[in-house]
């Protein structure tokens, strides 16, 4: 994927990137998209883009209108999408004539009239409650409420306002789409950035903002109706195309909190969402049931990797949203010993595990102390290292020691030789002088004490505990994971 994405856009160049994401789909065949068109002229006032699929599928065409805010100052209601200035119609009223208007031109074909922003809808507005999660179109409640209750004023009111009947308003209802909470400039950079280096095109920076210099033009020259063969064009002449010797790897999604979209299906998916506690937009860090580390997160792993190991490439390429524990044993599975190398994204960079050590970057034992560790009991044969890279976890490794069952013989703490934060790793060279200097470290340490156990506390980014992980061989007999659980800590997956 790119480097970091540095562009910020304008509400003109979001739109912009936004159409491309939408043309991209014409390089993807399972889409069946046959037309994009950008600033349709055909489409009413939802005309900022039109992906029109082939006509031997079932799939609707889907007309999208963008309204990109520059901050969250405001939101939609159903009061506001009705209100208008004098002489201008409302937002329902535009997307009422669009509709009308499509209906026209083609009776026989299903649309959907997509209504995409930043802004979100009102919480206390009833409405709201009516927006299905699932594909943001309108629940039947609103269409089915009693005309005496919240849901039926609203309904009569927006019915009234576009002078409706029964019927075409409920297939209009029906071809509503409220896609709000949408993407920030940042988070539509990354996932365009994405949706590029999946279709084996250039998706740095500069890619960036040449693909929306692109939109810009053929809005400008009036080329604004795209096929397959226009898109390829374009991206021959703008030399967009990576060259065709990409290393051969296999992808590999894990998630354990909320799902992501994917352009390119994976190759394998490790989708732990069910096990975990917590909303299921955002999963939480505490298992339902504890015991699921080790009796099924653990072999689900292993089997993934004895499948890879037999068949596939040594390059893994991981992607998704998990919590740091996921990422040590996923690390620690697919490991260096192995022969394996990982690729994770790391904020929308590449960073690889066979990456050049960075020989600037230094691990030290925290607050000056010693490499055999600060005294704990003094004996057992249990030792722990926390290591600190996002900020200090001192304080909760001891409170969480405070409280110990069993016998610490010593603790180690580390960190390195600058200052703590998010930017503390600076490239993938960076994570790796990380795991190595923290596997020098602790299997000195391990050694020292005679340990058969390590606790092992981490806070810092995904890529730290997944680079970590790849290289704890040989250095404890069992590696116990501590999970964050926000507050205090709890044992996570038992690495042996």
């Amino acid at each position: 994927m790119a480097n970091q994405v540095a562009a910020r856009l304008s509400g003109d160049d979001y739109q912009h990137l936004f159409g491309w994401h939408a043309a991209l789909e014409l390089l993807m065949s399972r889409r069946h998209v046959w037309r994009v068109t950008v600033e349709d002229s055909l489409a009413g006032s939802v005309d900022d883009v039109t992906i029109e699929h082939d006509l031997e599928t079932s799939q609707a065409d889907e007309f999208y209108q963008y309204k990109y805010h520059v901050d969250h100052r405001s939101e939609y209601s159903s009061d506001s999408v009705i209100e208008h200035k004098p002489d201008e119609s409302s937002l329902l009223e535009k997307f009422w004539r669009t509709w009308q208007l499509l209906k026209v031109r083609d009776a026989n074909r299903e649309v959907r009239l997509h209504l995409v922003s930043n802004w979100t809808w009102d919480g206390r507005d009833k409405f709201k409650s009516c927006i299905d999660g699932r594909d943001n179109s309108v629940k039947d409640a609103f269409l089915k409420a009693s005309a005496r209750s919240e849901l039926g004023k609203i309904r009569n009111k927006w019915q009234q306002t576009l002078g409706a009947d029964d019927d075409s308003f409920g297939e209009f209802i029906g071809c509503l789409r409220f896609r709000l909470g949408f993407d920030c400039s940042d988070e539509l950079e990354k996932r365009v950035a994405e949706r590029m280096e999946n279709l084996g095109l250039k998706s740095d920076p500069s890619a960036l903002l040449l693909a929306a210099g692109i939109v810009r033009e053929w809005i400008k020259k009036g080329k604004q109706e795209l096929s397959k063969e226009d898109l390829e064009r374009v991206l021959r002449e703008h030399h967009l195309i990576l060259p065709n010797d990409i290393e051969p790897g296999t992808t590999v999604y894990i998630t354990t909190i909320k799902t992501q979209r994917f352009d390119i299906a994976p190759d394998h998916v490790l989708d732990w969402r069910e096990y975990f506690a917590g909303d299921p937009s955002a999963k939480g860090h505490t298992l339902i049931n504890p015991a699921d580390w080790n009796s099924t997160l653990l072999p689900n792993l292993r089997n993934l990797e004895s499948q890879i190991n037999n068949h596939e490439s040594r390059l893994i390429r991981a992607r998704g949203l998990a919590r740091l524990s996921a990422w040590f044993a996923f690390g620690f599975t697919f490991s260096e010993v192995a022969r394996y190398v990982l690729e994770v994204d790391q904020n929308a960079r590449l960073w690889r595990t066979d990456a050049p050590t960075n020989q600037d970057f230094r691990v030290l034992v925290s607050e000056g102390g010693s490499t055999e560790g600060e005294l704990i009991d003094g004996d057992g044969e249990t030792v722990a290292v926390g290591i600190s890279v996002s900020g200090t976890l001192d304080y909760d490794v001891r409170d969480y020691l405070s409280t110990r069952k069993e016998r610490i013989a010593a603790l180690l703490l580390l960190r390195p030789e600058r200052e703590l934060g998010r930017e503390c790793l600076r490239d993938g060279g960076d994570a790796v002088a990380l795991a190595d200097s923290v596997k020098s470290y602790t299997r000195q340490f391990v050694k020292h004490w005679n340990a058969k156990k390590l606790l092992l506390f981490y806070f810092g980014p995904l890529s730290g505990a997944c680079f970590i992980g790849h290289r704890l061989n040989a250095v404890s007999r069992e590696i116990q994971i501590m999970e964050d659980q926000q507050p205090g800590y709890s044992p996570a997956f038992l690495l042996s």
